[in-house]
């Protein structure tokens, strides 16, 4: 089988469960093309010893040195200011290249890498890895298949909590310059991106945004004002007359966690990912079970996704999954309905800076 040169940017924590998802694969069987772990790119001198560690050939401190070697894809996992240059560099270096969500700051940068990138033949597949999930995809098929009729309202919610500690130290994700904007930029991509993916796109949009920790003390112990979302409400419109909402928080103590729900003209879909459950209702309450079988993106994903007995947690499997789809797409040049892939990516960009927008 094909064997993938591997290139890594950065060494952080979403890379770390990026390498677990990746090294795992032989192990879960998952048909996947096996990686070669080539190349990381780091600029922290303190990472050069555990990049050998995990299995890197190489350990280099420049983006021009990580590009020149036998790397077939690179992994980008860095903040976000940094996606635009490297995903352009990699793709004009040959390279497919996978990307941590969002794929940039803002609209503008998209739209760039739409027009640069116009002609490249490679693959580019951002990780907004909750389309992975196989009871994301149930609900996908069901509503694709008419079982609950048009969709009349919706409501998406993804709480964490850390970040209402006061005391936790100040980031990258929290100035704006770095991250281009706050939950709804960090957990609000990924469920726009659910919106698109699962109803379409939709047809107006209004948000709103707050910050409740206004300051934090950074590492080096300078006290720095917060200039990203703490929380954010959206209400869209769908074209077929429905409308639903996005709420995102990374201060909800106690809740945290993801919710799903779709109400039709004949019943109901209720997700909730960390139980891995999709139920269905029809329009007198009852619990359905719809066949969905046949669902292309369904079926495929299944293909790449852990067994349950052998599940590494929900979070690394989708990853895990994303990853091996990204792979799959590599070594077959077909990219499949569902695909996350740059087109994806700029639309899903657009709908988050709409939203801010909105807010102005």
């Amino acid at each position: 089988m094909l064997r993938i040169g591997y290139g890594l940017i950065g060494l952080g924590g979403i890379a770390r469960t990026h390498l677990q998802a990746l090294k795992s694969m032989s192990v879960l069987d998952i048909p996947a093309p096996p990686t070669e772990l080539v190349g990381l790119f780091t600029t922290d001198p303190n990472k050069v010893e555990q990049g050998h560690k995990i299995g890197f050939k190489h350990v280099v401190h420049d983006l021009d040195e990580l590009l020149v070697l036998d790397v077939d894809v690179v992994d980008i996992c860095t903040p976000n200011y940094l996606h635009y240059p490297q995903i352009l560099a990699a793709a004009q270096h040959g390279k497919h290249v996978y990307y941590e969500k969002p794929l940039c700051l803002d609209e503008e940068e998209a739209e760039a890498l739409g027009r640069e990138l116009e002609d490249y033949s490679g693959t580019i597949q951002g990780a907004y890895v909750l389309r992975f999930l196989p009871v994301v995809a149930k609900a996908r098929a069901i509503l694709k298949d008419g079982v609950i009729g048009q969709v009349h309202s919706f409501r998406f919610t993804s709480y964490h909590s850390s970040y209402l500690n006061p005391n936790r130290p100040g980031a990258w994700r929290l100035q704006h310059a770095a991250s281009g904007g706050g939950v709804l930029m960090d957990l609000g991509s990924h469920m726009l991106d659910l919106v698109r993916f699962m109803l379409g796109e939709p047809t107006s949009v209004k948000a709103w945004t707050n910050t409740f920790v206004k300051k934090r003390f950074w590492p080096n112990g300078e006290e720095m004002d917060v200039d990203v979302d703490d929380h954010a409400l959206v209400v869209l419109g769908l074209e077929g007359g429905g409308q639903g909402t996005v709420e995102v928080s990374r201060v909800a103590v106690g809740n945290d966690g993801m919710t799903l729900e779709f109400y039709g003209e004949k019943g109901a879909i209720h997700v909730d990912p960390a139980q891995g459950t999709c139920r269905c209702f029809d329009a007198w309450g009852q619990e359905i079970f719809p066949k969905t079988e046949q669902d292309p993106f369904l079926h495929n994903l299944l293909a790449v996704f852990p067994p349950a007995k052998l599940s590494l947690g929900w979070m690394v499997d989708i990853h895990l999954a994303s990853l091996a789809w990204f792979l799959r797409t590599v070594a077959s040049g077909e990219i499949l309905e569902g695909t996350p892939d740059l087109k994806e990516g700029i639309l899903t960009q657009k709908l988050v800076n709409r939203a801010y927008a909105s807010v102005e």
